[in-house]
C-alpha cells in the first residue's frame, strides 16, 4: 500500500519545497508543502502535511475527522501568502480542535492578496482533482480528507452564510468562475 506522501505525489507531482516554520521564525506542528503541479496545466497545488496527525471532531456529526488542507494556485503566482494562510488555518483547527466541512467560510478577515478583492476562504471537496484523490484511506485508521480552500470575496462569503453552500456551489457550476485566478471578481452581483 502506498504512504501517504505517496499518493499525495502521484495526484499533484513531485514535492517541490515547504515550509515548517512561520513568518516569525517559530515551529508549526505541521508542513505546508508546494508539489509540482496542480489540477490543469500551469497551475501548482500547496497543502498541509502533519496535520492529519491530530484527530479533529466535525461540529455536526461529532465525528473524529483526519483531514489536511489544499491550496491551488497558478504557478505565475509565486507563493505570497499562501504558506502563511494555510499555515493561520491549519493552526485555529488544531487550536479548536474542529475539523473544516463542506460549506465553512473562514473570515472574512481583509484582502487576501495584493490587488484583489479575495478576503476569505470557502472550505469544499477538491473538485478540481479526481475523486480518487478526495480520500486517502489508511488501513487501521481513519481515512485522511482532503479539504479545498477557495479564496472568495466578502460578497461571497456574506451570500453563503445568508443562503447555504448549496445554493452557492449551484452558482459556481452556473457561472463558472476561474477559482485559480486571485483577481476574480465576486460572482453575486
Amino acid at each position: 500500500m502506498k504512504t501517504y506522501v505517496e499518493f499525495l505525489e502521484d495526484h499533484l507531482g513531485q514535492i517541490e519545497y515547504g515550509w515548517s516554520r512561520d513568518s516569525e521564525g517559530n515551529e508549526v506542528p505541521f508542513q505546508i508543502v508546494k508539489y509540482s503541479e496542480g489540477p490543469f496545466t500551469g497551475t501548482v497545488t500547496y497543502s498541509t502535511l502533519g496535520m492529519s496527525n491530530e484527530r479533529l471532531v466535525s461540529s455536526v456529526s461529532k465525528k473524529q475527522i483526519r483531514q489536511e488542507l489544499i491550496f491551488v494556485s497558478y504557478s505565475t503566482f509565486g507563493d505570497e501568502n499562501i504558506p502563511g494562510i494555510l499555515q493561520q488555518v491549519g493552526l485555529e483547527a488544531l487550536k479548536t480542535n474542529n475539523a473544516y466541512l463542506r460549506g465553512d467560510v473562514i473570515g472574512p478577515y481583509g484582502t487576501l492578496f495584493e490587488g484583489s478583492e479575495l478576503e476569505a476562504l470557502y472550505v469544499t471537496m477538491p473538485v478540481y482533482f479526481p475523486d480518487s484523490f478526495h480520500t486517502f484511506d489508511c488501513v487501521g485508521d481513519l481515512s485522511i480528507i482532503q479539504a479545498w480552500l477557495v479564496p472568495i470575496t466578502f460578497d461571497e462569503a456574506i451570500f453563503i452564510k445568508q443562503y447555504g453552500w448549496e445554493e452557492f456551489e449551484d452558482m459556481l457550476v452556473k457561472v463558472d468562475p476561474d477559482l485559480i485566478n486571485f483577481k476574480r471578481v465576486s460572482i453575486i452581483t
